[in-house]
Formats: structure tokens, C-alpha cells, sequence
């Protein structure tokens, strides 16, 4: 009996940690989604931006500006049309993500800096909901908050992550 025990105990734990390690890799690849998003971004790149959305994500964003709040929703397609400018470079970093993993629905929320080159733009935070489709994770919809005075007193003091963007030459 004892042995018995034992045994679907040490099956038990090697389940639970298959489970795990399947959690982080999903994690990890739902986080790199948003990441790739952000880099997407920077090199001005609208066909790269939309490969990482599904054909009918939605983006909503809450601008806040001399205290009053505009609300604007956009579609991958409209978002990636705004980073076509190549002379400037557009910036942004989510320094602590959080991560929820479900299955096939992944979600990455936390606060970001974003910059213009390298001059602080404004802060606030982002909300991703990313689905797997046939094996590869899309962003379905996400919110921003973005608010120039939102930025914390560490978010002020902090530049682009050099690790993250190489110097140009």
C-alpha cells in the first residue's frame, strides 16, 4: 500500500510539474508576442505589427491630456498605420509584465514607458488578451492608458533599455 502511494505520488508530481514548465513556456511565449510587438513598433514596421494581431483584434486607448480623457478604439490594421515614420524612433518598454495563462487565452498587463528616440513621452499601463491559434499566440485586443503626467518619479528616470535597442550607427 505504501508503495502504491508512493508511486502516484511521484506521478502526481511529475504532472504537476510538466503542468508548470507547459505554464511558463506559455508565459514566456505570450510576454515575447508583446515584446515582438513593441520591436515591431520601434523599427516602424506595419506589416510586422499585423502579422502579430488576428484578423479582427481591436486596440483601445484612453488619452489623457490637460485632464480630460478621450477614448479612441482601433483595429490592428489602423494601429500599425501609425508607426510608418522611419526618421523617428518609437520606444516602448513594459518593465514588470504580469502574466495569466489559460489554456489558449493568455493575457500580459503592467505598466510601460514610452519614448520618442529617446526623450520620455509619457507612461500608463497596457492590458494584452493574446489567443493561440493553430499552435502560435495573437493579440485578439488590449487597452492602454496614456497619460504624459502618469509617469512615476522611477518611470521618469528611466531610458530605453539598451539590452532591448541596440545603438543605431
Amino acid at each position: 500500500m505504501k508503495k502504491t502511494f508512493l508511486i502516484l505520488a511521484i506521478f502526481m508530481l511529475i504532472g504537476v510539474a510538466s503542468v508548470s514548465a507547459q505554464h511558463s513556456d506559455d508565459a514566456r511565449a505570450a510576454i515575447g508576442v508583446v515584446n515582438q510587438l513593441f520591436t515591431e513598433m520601434a523599427a516602424a514596421n506595419p506589416a510586422g505589427i499585423v502579422a502579430l494581431h488576428t484578423p479582427t483584434s481591436d486596440l483601445a486607448a484612453v488619452f489623457k491630456r490637460d485632464g480630460k480623457s478621450r477614448y479612441q478604439s482601433f483595429n490592428g490594421e489602423a494601429f500599425s498605420k501609425m508607426f510608418t515614420d522611419k526618421t523617428k524612433t518609437m520606444r516602448e518598454e513594459m518593465y514588470d509584465p504580469k502574466v495569466e495563462v489559460h489554456g489558449d487565452w493568455a493575457m500580459v498587463w503592467g505598466r510601460y514607458v514610452f519614448f520618442n528616440d529617446d526623450k520620455l513621452s509619457h507612461c500608463g499601463i497596457n492590458q494584452f488578451n493574446l489567443v493561440r491559434i493553430e499552435g502560435t499566440w495573437k493579440i485578439a485586443n488590449g487597452a492602454s492608458t496614456i497619460d504624459p503626467n502618469d509617469c512615476t518619479e522611477k518611470e521618469k528616470a528611466m531610458k530605453p533599455d539598451p539590452k532591448k535597442w541596440p545603438v543605431k550607427e
